[in-house]
């Protein structure tokens, strides 16, 4: 991008306000300021000073400039006005502008639209799609809880969504494959209760464990263990 697209003011145009030396003025971010001088930055503008003190004389955040510290680009801002960028952000702040302005979001939606940025969003692309980058963070976050925030942030996003067909199935076998077990079945069978299973009668198992008949007559079927049913004998 050639300088004149990177630093050309994209809201103006802006004109040096006519004052007079002596007046004062509103400036948004210091209050009441004296003009005491002129800048020499490619846009002309007042300097002011505070009534009563012997600060240094700095430029005078209203009219255009004002303007432009709420829209333009920090770099357009600096350049036209012979500020730095800390002033720019000083400024910013003190009028509750966030950083990226509409400026700053037209500037780097321009940068991303040359060949370098593509390239570079090309190797992004492939560098996040790589196995074992994507098994290393899986296995970095494998067993640690989300975030308050992020899990409410979950909930709403998919509160009242409704998944296609082809996104549920997908959905269904990346469960399956994990092992997950659907929310609406009962807990897990643990090894304590499985040796419950092993060693007394299923009544009791049920009470103890607070579990079913049916549901511990089907662990114990999954166990091969005799269910402790007698069997009509065939006539």
């Amino acid at each position: 991008m050639i300088d004149d697209e990177r630093l050309k003011l994209r809201f103006g145009p802006y004109k040096t306000p006519r004052f007079s030396y002596g007046a004062t003025v509103q400036c948004e971010v210091w209050g009441e300021v004296q003009i005491v001088g002129q800048s020499d930055g490619r846009l002309l503008w007042p300097l002011g000073r505070r009534k009563g003190t012997s600060s240094r004389a700095s430029l005078i955040v209203y009219k255009g400039l004002a303007k432009a510290v709420s829209k333009e680009a920090n770099q357009a801002i600096c350049h036209w006005w012979g500020v730095c960028p800390t002033t720019v952000w000083k400024w910013r702040k003190a009028l509750g502008v966030p950083t990226n302005n509409e400026g700053t979001t037209q500037l780097r939606s321009e940068y991303f639209q040359e060949d370098w940025a593509k390239e570079a969003q090309k190797k992004a692309v492939s560098k996040a799609k790589d196995p074992q980058r994507r098994a290393k963070i899986a296995a970095a976050r494998r067993g640690k809880k989300r975030p308050p925030h992020v899990i409410e942030a979950l909930r709403r996003a998919n509160t009242g969504r409704k998944l296609g067909k082809a996104h549920r199935q997908k959905m269904s076998e990346a469960h399956k494959k994990r092992g997950t077990r659907p929310p609406w079945l009962n807990a897990p069978w643990t090894p304590e209760e499985d040796e419950l299973l092993r060693t007394l009668p299923p009544k009791e198992v049920a009470k103890r464990t607070g579990r079913t008949m049916p549901a511990v007559l089907n662990r114990r079927h999954k166990l091969k263990l005799p269910d402790g049913r007698r069997r009509r004998a065939k006539t």
